[in-house]
């Protein structure tokens, strides 16, 4: 009995002085680390940039200067403009252009129209003639040459002109605007106010041919009104032609 105590005793004592014994080293403290750079010689550090690309845009916007139209020309102190088939708002556009060229970038005012032309739009025919009434008023001389035909909507155009020659051959016409319009409903107000358009058309285009000719309101309406076709000697008579050539 007392053998078993004792070793009981011993085994105890062993047990814990194991447990009392580190199995390991605890870990050694860290240590601070401090690396300083320094050049040999500050004042030759430099210090360089990796290249980048670059891409450099430019825009140019061409601005010429104004050019008469293709239709236009100049022979020595003189232009030359032409106006011929059905009258469109490309013919006022560029008779409008071509003035202004004349204008501010020459001294020529001495103006050569020639005119072989069966009409077209009533408005472009009497915007025609605006240009060419604005431009006499700014110095312009206007001399028309006629040809063929002068009808309906030209007849303003060349009527307006300083001065107005014709070829002996040269057929003109006068008759009512007609109103182009698709088909569809309309109301009694439409129709008036399509009548009260075409009132003030006729006024304007009478009213260019009685300012230019020998012949008065009552006759232009009454020969409008029936589509009346007249001679180049017929023109000169009533004052609309200035020579025959």
């Amino acid at each position: 009995m007392i053998r078993k105590i004792f070793i009981l005793f011993a085994l105890g004592i062993f047990l814990v002085s194991c447990a009392s014994v580190p199995t390991s080293s605890p870990p050694p403290k860290p240590q601070e680390v401090i690396v300083t750079i320094q050049a040999t010689d500050p004042a030759k550090v430099t210090v360089q940039e990796q290249p980048k690309d670059r891409v450099n845009k430019s825009m140019e916007v061409s601005n010429p200067e104004g050019r008469l139209s293709q239709l236009s020309f100049i022979s020595n102190d003189k232009a030359f403009i032409k106006i011929f088939s059905g009258l469109s708002v490309a013919d006022v556009t560029r008779l409008w252009n071509d003035f202004v060229v004349l204008e501010n970038n020459t001294t020529i005012r001495d103006v050569n129209l020639f005119i072989n032309s069966p009409g077209g739009d009533a408005f472009s025919g009497l915007a025609l003639a605006d240009q060419i009434e604005r431009a006499r008023r700014k110095g312009f001389k206007i001399t028309a040459h006629a040809s063929g035909i002068i009808a309906s909507a030209a007849v303003p155009v060349f009527a307006v002109c300083d001065v107005r020659l014709a070829a002996p051959g040269t057929i003109f016409m006068v008759h009512e605007a007609a109103l182009w319009k698709w088909p569809g409903r309309e109301t009694a107000s439409d129709i008036q106010s399509q009548n009260e358009l075409m009132h003030l058309l006729r006024d304007r285009y009478i009213g260019k041919l009685v300012d230019n000719s020998n012949l008065g309101k009552t006759k232009w309406q009454e020969l409008e009104k029936k589509t009346t076709w007249f001679s180049a000697d017929k023109a000169l008579k009533w004052g609309l032609v200035d020579s025959i050539e």
